[in-house]
């Protein structure tokens, strides 16, 4: 008799490690970014101007690890798998997204004055708390990139009840539309956020990052420590480049008459697609460790990822009403002390917060209301 039980997965380490280097990323672009706005310095040279791309490197990591682990259930319909992937989606992503904006909320209204107009609109808010596209950005700022987690999760789980014959095609629509941003002329604003959404740009990076997947497991490869040193190459130089204005964030190219604008799919996620290619590769087939502390990182990604830009937005606001520039002379401990204090808090959130919320949840609806068979 046939088995149905799953390939073993292996657990990739380096992968593990990227993830905390993503959102460290952003981190330090929040960090260069208010530095600039509150205080009137620059962080590091401005040399972390390009920490966005830690965005680019968490989409290309969501692709790979969401194939991955389901690349055995593709092509099987069953309502089962889809709800329980989309139980595992929304544990992993909305309770702990809903805390932190409640949280954000709840300052807003003791203290108005650092609310925006439409801040506390319902309608605003109930887009904001969904996770769902609108004109503006949700009320926590990096929302933006969860409202297009949600839609490839959507995507992606829609192989569960639409039949190939039908789904390859939509696919290929959406990664069309995606194709046809690069071209200014026809490109979508997030003036029409629904379109913006389905026709982003950077869909592409889930879709690198699901083709990296299957690259891995399917052949072997023996380029692995070349392939993560050119994609790490390039991603740091790119990064530099785009860092000090050398190149812009969006370049203008004109091939066979048609102009076309290369963006940060370009500069940052083939990059990370290469890196990753390579990575994966080797933490499949060589194994690696990472330290305890980096692992650690890993684990509390989206716990950083979440709060350290308010964070980050207070501290540096307070350290400009106190004058701590010209108190201690030097922006750079400023800087650094506001950088740890919000990835320290992130951390803490995450084991006091997220972990046993996750936990907890995962317990109560995953373990006891799926039955084992319809894992």
């Amino acid at each position: 008799m046939q088995s149905n039980a799953p390939p073993k997965q292996v657990k990739l380490n380096l992968l593990q490690a990227f993830r905390g280097i993503a959102s460290l990323l952003v981190v330090l672009f929040h960090l260069d970014q208010l530095s600039n706005e509150k205080l009137n310095q620059t962080f590091l040279f401005g040399i972390f101007k390009f920490g966005w791309a830690g965005v680019d490197f968490f989409f290309i990591l969501s692709g790979f690890i969401i194939f991955y682990v389901h690349r055995h259930e593709l092509g099987i319909q069953s309502w089962q798998k889809f709800k329980k992937f989309w139980l595992k989606r929304w544990i992993r992503i909305y309770p702990v997204y809903w805390i932190v904006t409640l949280a954000v909320l709840a300052l807003l209204i003791f203290v108005p004055s650092l609310a925006k107009p439409g801040d506390t609109n319902l309608f605003f808010l109930l887009k904001t708390f969904l996770l769902l596209p609108q004109s503006t950005p949700p009320l926590l700022d990096v929302g933006w990139t969860l409202i297009l987690i949600i839609f490839f999760y959507l995507i992606f789980s829609l192989s569960y009840l639409i039949k190939p014959k039908f789904y390859l095609p939509l696919v290929a629509i959406l990664l069309l539309g995606s194709l046809t941003q690069f071209i200014p002329a026809i490109s979508i604003s997030a003036e029409n956020p629904w379109l913006w959404m389905m026709f982003n740009s950077m869909n592409l990076e889930f879709a690198l990052g699901c083709l990296a997947a299957y690259l891995v497991v399917t052949y072997p490869l023996r380029q692995r420590k070349t392939l993560f040193f050119v994609g790490t190459f390039f991603f740091l130089c790119f990064g530099i480049l785009l860092s000090y204005g050398v190149i812009a964030e969006v370049q203008t190219l004109n091939i066979l008459g048609i102009e076309l604008g290369i963006n940060r799919v370009f500069f940052s996620g083939i990059p990370a697609f290469i890196m990753l290619i390579g990575a994966a590769s080797l933490d499949i087939n060589k194994g690696t460790n990472i330290p305890d502390f980096v692992n650690y990182l890993g684990d509390a990604s989206y716990s950083i990822y979440l709060i350290h830009s308010p964070i980050i937005s207070a501290l540096a606001q307070i350290a400009a009403k106190l004058n701590l520039v010209d108190i201690i002379g030097n922006s750079l401990i400023i800087n650094l002390l506001i950088g740890i204090v919000s990835v320290g808090a992130g951390c803490v959130f995450y084991s006091i917060v997220e972990k046993p919320v996750v936990e907890f949840l995962r317990q109560r609806i995953i373990k006891k209301k799926l039955p084992s068979k319809a894992t």
